[in-house]
């Protein structure tokens, strides 16, 4: 059974060229976690200091695993926080308009 993790990632505090070169690879990886639902969420602060990641996992190391495999892992912080449940608005399909 899969449990659901917050990890807090802390970014660095100047962005350097070789961090922005990893940007469009990192938001590609994002995206095909998130179209797979190992990801189940990903949010970015105003300032772009902090992310937020909603992950499904096996345990802590499962997650670890998965994040080794970020690009930008070197350069950033992570916390992990198991979570006793995870709850969410239900995400349904539009009403359907009968004419």
């Amino acid at each position: 059974m899969k449990d659901i993790f917050l990890v807090h990632i802390i970014l660095p505090e100047v962005f350097t060229p070789k961090f922005w070169d990893l940007v469009p690879k990192q938001t590609k990886r994002i995206n095909d976690l998130l179209e797979s639902r190992v990801i189940l969420n990903y949010s970015l602060d105003m300032e772009r200091k902090n992310v937020w990641v909603f992950m499904e996992a096996k345990d802590e190391k499962a997650v670890m695993d998965i994040l080794s495999t970020f690009p930008i892992i070197k350069d950033v912080t992570v916390k992990i926080h198991e979570l006793a449940f995870y709850d969410a608005a239900p995400i349904g399909l539009p009403e359907l308009i009968m004419n």
